[in-house]
């Protein structure tokens, strides 16, 4: 889609009292944090799975290493295994769905600054405005939503098109002003929940213990199983556990990173509410949202490295 911002010619050329149509810095940040949520969206279910393959991994060594006469405990490791890693597959889609309401947010701020259907600008932030509260709907459903988020996006299109004698741009500037303003405290809210979920079901501090735990664990077992195994050691059996060792120090690197871009997502978005504003000063505010779109693509690149692994 192409964006639609003005040129200092054309916002000179607004007339007076219609209001200012969106700049080209405008356009960027709005962008930018647009990007960056919707990237985000893929990662806190990805730490899960990585922590769910290594941890899987670890307990099949574990039962490898025991003797004949530990056949039985050697099963109920398994089992145990198994079971973890149907609850860890739970949860991670858990988040998936949670961070789906990000994913719709990022997608109606593409369409607000969009000039291909400027013509049907109305109907088109309506129905923007009702997919985002039939999200926020869902969202609400979930168990670790403890606070309900109330729905804005319909109500919000309502005022803004009942709004008479401005211009299609000017109003355009004006949809996307409010939306992003009435979303802000879902952002903030829905970053609170996603750091609460993700420390809850390992993430910086208990998830990054729990990488770190299985590093340890996968060592130990590295130690029993070549003991068990007198003579050379197999290189491929070798092989097997150092990758699961890079792997677990990945998945704690890229639970850091998570963690770090939750965090920073309503600080983010703060700035875009601040930005988009007809006299917001974008000083310091574009620096806040390329860190968070930075700190996204760096653990894109570690997830991209985990999954190919």
């Amino acid at each position: 889609m192409k964006p639609i911002y003005c040129s200092a010619l054309s916002l000179a050329l607004v007339c007076v009292g219609c209001g200012p149509i969106l700049t080209k810095p405008q356009v960027t940040a709005v962008s930018e944090f647009g990007t960056a949520a919707k990237n985000y969206s893929a990662l806190p279910g990805s730490v899960l799975r990585a922590y769910e393959e290594v941890h899987s991994a670890d307990t099949l060594f574990t039962a490898s290493t025991a003797e004949g006469k530990d056949a039985v405990m050697s099963l109920a490791v398994v089992k145990r295994s198994l079971a973890t890693s149907d609850e860890l597959g739970r949860k991670a889609a858990q988040l998936d769905k949670a961070v789906s309401l990000l994913t719709t947010y990022s997608e109606a701020l593409t369409q607000l600054v969009s000039d291909d259907q400027l013509k049907a600008l109305d109907s088109d932030a309506d129905d923007l405005g009702k997919a985002l509260d039939g999200s926020i709907a869902e969202y609400n459903k979930l168990p670790h939503a403890t606070q309900t988020i109330n729905p804005f996006g319909a109500a919000t299109a309502a005022a803004v098109r009942g709004l008479g004698g401005i211009g299609i741009r000017v109003k355009q500037a004006k949809y996307l002003q409010r939306f992003v303003e009435e979303a802000d405290p879902m952002v903030q809210k829905l970053a609170k929940d996603l750091a609460a979920l993700m420390q809850e079901l390992g993430s910086e501090g208990t998830g990054c213990v729990c990488f770190s735990a299985e590093k340890v664990k996968l060592e130990a077992n590295f130690i029993s199983y070549f003991s068990l195994r007198p003579g050379f050691m197999n290189h491929g059996d070798v092989e097997a556990f150092a990758s699961w060792m890079a792997k677990a120090e990945a998945g704690k690197k890229l639970a850091t990173m998570v963690d770090a871009s939750t965090t920073r997502l309503g600080k983010a978005h703060t700035a875009l509410v601040a930005a988009v504003k007809p006299d917001g000063s974008l000083k310091g505010r574009l620096e806040e949202l390329r860190s968070l779109s930075e700190q996204i693509k760096a653990a894109q690149t570690l997830q991209k490295k985990l999954e190919s692994n």
